[in-house]
């Protein structure tokens, strides 16, 4: 029996990186999951792969977060398919660095719809399923880069910080239905997004700032994702929950 055993998790950008680490750990503690993709087909079925050799339901689904539709028409499968949805990890997101003046309109509305709209349209179309239950718990993966931004992620960073102020909102709007919102901020994290392709990820993220003296694991994410999922957590929410290897306080 794990922490989450019973439960139905619907994971945005499962299919690999952070996501599927998070989809991991919430599988190792039991949950059923569900795996967003929007691209790497591939990569998704090798994500429900693992989830199954954990000895969790898994099923992988294709959608576009930032087109509303699209969102709510993902729930919407995930509860028939699971008969419900308890936990929703808001994931999915986008970070096309450019220098501020070749940010043009198509770039910065992608980014919002995808790493802002994904989140608030997946999370209402779950909410609705988890106010009749009157239980749930919602997670926007938000970063640190809302705070300490860089020079080529202006765009990414706004989109971030409106997920943060969604965060309180939705925590007081929802707490009466039982329902849970917390975010966790992520520092820098092993994953493709953060290194020029065919670089050696480790090698190229720096840290030496950071107390821990180390980059993130994508299961790094996922144990606290668990935390603030759980009932370990129950009188939590609203939170912006640094997951950052003390990047913040350097």
């Amino acid at each position: 029996m794990g922490k989450l055993t019973g439960k139905v998790a619907l994971v945005t950008g499962a299919g690999r990186g952070i996501g599927r680490g998070i989809a991991i750990e919430l599988a190792k503690e039991g949950a059923s999951v569900a795996v967003n993709y929007s691209g790497r087909v591939d990569a998704a079925a090798e994500t429900v792969v693992i989830l199954r050799a954990l000895g969790v339901q898994a099923e992988m689904y294709q959608a576009n977060v930032g087109v509303p539709a699209e969102a709510a028409a993902l729930v919407e499968q995930v509860v028939q398919d699971f008969s419900k949805i308890d936990i929703l990890v808001n994931n999915a997101g986008i970070c096309p660095f450019a220098d501020f003046f070749d940010i043009d309109e198509e770039n910065w509305r992608r980014t919002l719809d995808v790493n802002l709209g994904g989140a608030f349209f997946c999370s209402q179309a779950a909410a609705r399923h988890m106010r009749d239950a009157g239980q749930g718990a919602i997670l926007h993966i938000s970063t640190v880069t809302s705070y300490r931004a860089g020079a080529t992620q202006v765009h990414y960073a706004a989109s971030k910080g409106g997920m943060n102020s969604l965060t309180s909102s939705m925590a007081f709007a929802l707490g009466k239905y039982g329902i849970r919102v917390n975010a966790i901020l992520c520092g820098g994290v092993a994953t493709e997004i953060n290194t020029p392709e065919n670089e050696p990820i480790r090698t190229k993220m720096p840290t030496r700032y950071l107390p821990t003296g180390r980059t993130g694991d994508p299961e790094d994410l996922g144990k606290a994702v668990v935390f603030l999922c759980s009932d370990d957590s129950e009188w939590i929410t609203g939170t912006l929950f640094p997951v950052d290897g003390g990047y913040l306080v350097t």
